[in-house]
């Protein structure tokens, strides 16, 4: 059950209906299998739970090009009653010590994702660099979702540098699909 649909309403709906509570962080993370299982966890003990887009509320920072990108740019974020915290963090930790979610796809769903990928581009050699940065677990996210767009890549590390490659004629598609992980929008 969620608590609140807005931040804003949270701090008078928590203390008109829970007196002497307060909504504390319960986690934060970029997992969406583990969140939908903590909300589903939470959901099935009765504890009321406010959650959000990561970097949403009034404690989001501006991501900032040259700060050190520790904190996830992206994810979810829970919060809870602190006179449930106790329970919450329970259930969390059962969780966190079950393991990943297996997300694996079965025979017939594995067979329905090749045929798509069928129609894709030929599997050309990935000779244009489209991105490079210092961040090499970005440059494997940005891989990761140009082949989840049928795109072949290349991530290549040089030192501290990596770089993301994409065939020739992939390569306006595959700008598009950085431009709108690393900016948050659509180019223009």
């Amino acid at each position: 059950m969620t608590l609140v649909d807005d931040l804003a309403e949270a701090d008078v709906v928590v203390e008109k209906a829970y007196p002497g509570s307060a909504l504390v962080h319960l986690w934060r993370g970029e997992d969406a299998a583990l969140h939908a299982s903590l909300l589903t966890a939470l959901e099935e003990a009765g504890i009321p739970f406010y959650e959000q887009p990561l970097g949403t509320g009034p404690s989001a920072r501006p991501i900032d090009q040259l700060l050190d990108h520790a904190h996830p740019r992206f994810g979810f974020e829970v919060a809870v009653l602190s006179s449930h915290l106790a329970e919450a963090e329970m259930i969390l930790e059962k969780l966190l010590n079950e393991g990943p979610v297996d997300m694996g796809l079965t025979v017939e769903e594995d067979a329905a994702q090749v045929a798509p990928k069928a129609k894709s581009l030929p599997n050309s050699e990935a000779t244009c660099e489209v991105w490079s940065g210092d961040d090499e677990n970005l440059a494997g996210f940005l891989g990761a979702a140009l082949k989840e767009n049928g795109i072949p890549v290349r991530v290549e590390r040089h030192g501290q540098k990596a770089a993301v490659c994409a065939p020739p004629e992939s390569e306006g598609r595959a700008r598009e699909i950085i431009w709108e992980i690393v900016e948050g929008a659509p180019p223009e």
